[in-house]
């Protein structure tokens, strides 16, 4: 103990001979008791939907290069895109559809511009002239229309991959985006 309070004097203020105060960036916390807990104040802010979404985008990044497994939602064999979305999903508790038709009117529709990082943004298939609804993404990197994604591809990528909104292919194709996070 007296080396560590030589090393970190400059920290550690005995204030009795039960507590101390810490002095952390120059202002000094309030004295501490072995018998007593208190909350530090800390200069990070974020609220619990803030972490959980990087908590999404954080655990989706892990399966990058996993193969396009038609009808799969384990990622030991692939993902097909709702596969993905949904292993992802449920790993955080948050129930949502297995397939893609019905995140059509699943969630909160939310601005293309007010997207966040976990929201969910719906394209149409291959063919433009059905509604029918196809891949879908998840958003890591929210800049509007400007926005990266990342999903289970069944084109050139073959697996999951992170994508622009800005590529001409996914613009042409762009839905909309939802919330499936409180």
């Amino acid at each position: 103990m007296k080396n560590l309070q030589k090393e970190y004097s400059n920290l550690i203020f005995r204030n009795s001979k039960d507590s101390i105060s810490v002095n952390i960036d120059s202002t000094k916390v309030p004295e501490i008791s072995p018998t007593k807990r208190i909350e530090i104040p800390t200069t990070h802010s974020s609220s619990p939907t803030e972490n959980r979404r990087v908590e999404i985008v954080d655990f989706a990044q892990k399966y990058l290069g996993t193969p396009y497994l038609y009808g799969s939602t384990n990622p030991e064999f692939g993902f097909d895109c709702s596969g993905f979305i949904n292993y992802v999903y449920q790993h955080f508790g948050y129930v949502v559809p297995r397939s893609t038709k019905e995140f059509f009117n699943f969630g909160k529709e939310v601005s293309i511009e007010n997207v966040q990082k976990g929201d969910l943004l719906i394209f149409n298939g291959t063919d433009l002239d059905s509604p029918e609804i196809g891949p879908i993404g998840i958003v890591i990197n929210p800049k509007g229309k400007n926005s990266d994604f990342i999903h289970s591809s069944s084109g050139k990528a073959n697996g999951v991959t992170i994508t622009s909104l800005s590529e001409p292919h996914y613009t042409a194709r762009f839905v909309k985006a939802i919330s499936v996070i409180e």
